[in-house]
């Protein structure tokens, strides 16, 4: 019986996470910042 539950609440964990997802993606500002660093490098790089 405790294994179901524990079932039952990941599963309502992943769901509940899921969903959030799917109403509004998170988009990841690291992506962003890695970006501007490489282009900012290559300025460096050709002065």
């Amino acid at each position: 019986m405790k294994t179901l539950r524990r079932f039952l609440a990941i599963f309502a964990f992943l769901a509940g996470g899921f969903a959030a997802e799917l109403a509004k993606p998170v988009y990841c500002s690291l992506l962003n910042v890695a970006g501007t660093d490489r282009v900012s490098r290559r300025k460096r790089a050709k002065v």
